[in-house]
């Protein structure tokens, strides 16, 4: 098998710190098996919590990584430790790789009796296999040896058992639980919703509406049991309440099919209303009432008007309702409506974009310039312009848009732009660009991540660079990640001075503080005692047995600060008396027992 053409750093980019240190741990324990590769996808089997293995799974793309998925509920940002574990088995063993060929190649090679009987027979042993199939089926599977669109209707009753199954949990992948049932698998939900998308593209509001009118049906109820402990689910309300929307507006609905859909919209709102969840079908109400026929629109579509709404203010919904108009008007063909309805409802993202895809780049540019106000804005013509082979133009704007004064929230846009035009420029050679782009990013989002990158970019520059980063990284009153940088530069004492200790305590697995109490035990003797004594008391005291191990590697730490100190003895009559304090404590005495030196 071929080496992997990427290396650890290509890994660590892609996971948090802490993921990356975890999931290295994970390699060193044993806990990768079953690394398979078909093509360019690899899987693999990790062991963790639960007592099922985590599945993981790697897509690559011309030699690095294309995406990521596993089983685990982690979503705090970049990979897990279990993806980060099974990269770097990867990387460290590739010959424990299995070579098996791609599925569609072996399929393939079957014929249509042959293959049909396999499916049938995975049916029959599944369950959910069988509805997904009729799922897949009934949303208009394409044909194999048929070129015509599909022209029947779509049956909306194996859509609403897929959907049910789905928010069940039946047709997990796992037996994942959490603390109040079987957890929804929302991937496959998601890719249930996106069988309307089709539909939408083509036009056809009708069959897009008979996908997604049985998955809101299924969905409301399901989310009504769950919404005590719902974290992400409800985010589907929004979504159907759009492609609704859109749906309604492609227009072909008879009178009694409108009338139907708007009860049974208003009944599933007011049954979202009671939760909380208000408007987030409201969108879709908007289209069925009001449709193309509100007051003045066929002015602003024409051009003839300045803003929209004419009332000088809109809220969440009319801005979603515009929305959907200027889909429709885009899968329509009828640009210059959407450009004039871009242009009167302050969308100059979308109206730039538009004018980019009927070949007026110049134009385009020319318009953002004069209306963008943010990053996000200038981030995704950006990428429209390189998408379309319009480098320069690209990156020069993507430039431009950094100059842009962040307000608010919307920092975050800023960061989002100053990576992509670090990383693209930096593909490309632009050096300079992509170092100066590194700074910003750094700058505005203050994450060791980003100071790596300009470290990496900056090559001889960074003894120039560097003060003037970590300059920016002394100056705010909070950065998640300056303890770290600090102690990774060696700069033991701005280290020290950035912890917040009280909120530290409560988290005795910080590992970052772990490893500065471990390098500043010498020089900041008094403080690593106060801080690694204070940590391991909070979980002995409140008898966490689980972390007692972690309680242990914290007073380690004390006992070389006692050390260091020439207070050696003070250490000594210190754990006597916490050995003698915690005598009850089984699983934690042998621990303290063993951080006393033998006479």
């Amino acid at each position: 098998m071929k080496d992997p053409a990427f290396g650890k750093d290509a890994v660590r980019a892609l996971a948090t710190a802490d993921s990356f240190a975890r999931g290295r741990d994970y390699v060193r324990s044993g806990a990768v098996s079953g690394l398979v590769r078909r093509g360019d996808r690899l899987t693999a089997h990790v062991e963790g919590s639960d007592f099922a293995p985590y599945e993981v799974t790697v897509d690559l793309h011309q030699g690095g990584v294309a995406a990521t998925r596993c089983s685990c509920p982690y979503d705090w940002g970049g990979a897990c430790k279990h993806v980060v574990a099974v990269l770097l088995k990867y990387l460290d063993t590739p010959d424990s790789v299995v070579e098996r060929p791609p599925l569609d190649g072996v399929l393939r090679n079957l014929d249509r009796e042959a293959l049909a009987a396999l499916l049938t027979r995975r049916a029959e042993e599944d369950p959910a296999f069988a509805l997904w199939i009729e799922a897949e089926l009934a949303a208009g599977a394409p044909d194999p040896l048929s070129a015509s669109p599909r022209r029947t209707a779509v049956d909306p009753e194996p859509i609403k058992r897929q959907a049910e199954a789905l928010l069940s949990g039946r047709t997990s992948r796992r037996d994942r639980w959490s603390d109040n049932g079987a957890a929804v698998d929302e991937d496959a939900f998601a890719a249930l919703i996106d069988k309307a998308k089709p539909f939408l593209e083509a036009g056809d509001g009708r069959n897009a509406l008979r996908i997604l009118e049985p998955v809101t049906e299924a969905l409301v109820p399901a989310w009504l049991e769950q919404a005590d402990w719902d974290e992400t689910l409800h985010e589907f309300f929004p979504v159907l309440g759009q492609m609704i929307a859109e749906a309604v507006l492609l227009g072909g609905l008879l009178p009694e099919e409108r009338d139907d859909l708007m009860v049974r919209l208003d009944v599933w709102q007011g049954m979202l209303d009671e939760y909380g969840l208000d408007d987030h079908l409201q969108v879709a109400i908007d289209a069925l009432e009001q449709g193309w026929d509100e007051i003045g629109l066929d002015d602003i579509l024409a051009g003839k008007g300045r803003s929209w709404p004419l009332s000088g203010h809109g809220d969440w919904t009319t801005a979603r309702l515009t929305q959907a108009r200027l889909r429709v008007l885009e899968i329509g063909g009828r640009t210059d409506e959407f450009l004039n309805l871009a242009r009167a409802a302050g969308r100059h993202g979308d109206h730039a974009a538009m004018l980019v895809r009927r070949g007026c780049s110049t134009d385009a540019i020319a318009y953002a310039r004069k209306r963008f106000r943010s990053a996000e804005e200038a981030l995704q013509l950006s990428r429209l312009l390189k998408e379309t082979g319009q480098v320069d133009a690209a990156l020069e704007l993507a430039g431009w848009g950094l100059s842009l004064k962040p307000e608010g929230d919307r920092l975050f846009g800023v960061v989002g732009l100053a990576r992509w035009l670090r990383d693209s420029a930096a593909a490309l050679g632009r050096d300079t660009v992509a170092v100066t782009a590194a700074g910003s990013a750094f700058e505005h989002s203050l994450s060791l991540e980003d100071f790596r990158a300009a470290e990496m970019l900056a090559g001889p520059g960074w003894a120039e660079l560097r003060p003037h980063l970590l300059a920016c990284l002394a100056a705010p009153t909070y950065a998640h990640d300056r303890t770290e940088i600090f102690l990774g530069e060696g700069m033991i004492d701005e280290a020290v001075r950035s912890v917040d200790v009280e909120n530290t305590l409560r988290n005795p697995a910080n590992d970052v503080l772990l490893r500065l109490v471990e390098a500043a035990h010498a020089s900041h003797p008094d403080w690593v005692i106060d801080v690694a004594e204070r940590i391991a008391a909070n979980v002995m005291d409140a008898g966490q047995s689980g972390f007692y191990e972690l309680a242990a590697q914290w007073l380690e730490k004390a006992a070389l600060a006692h050390d260091a100190a020439g207070r050696f003895e003070d250490w000594i009559t210190r754990i006597d008396a916490l050995i003698e304090k915690h005598r009850r404590k089984h699983k934690l005495r042998p621990l303290l027992e063993a951080l006393r030196p033998r006479a």
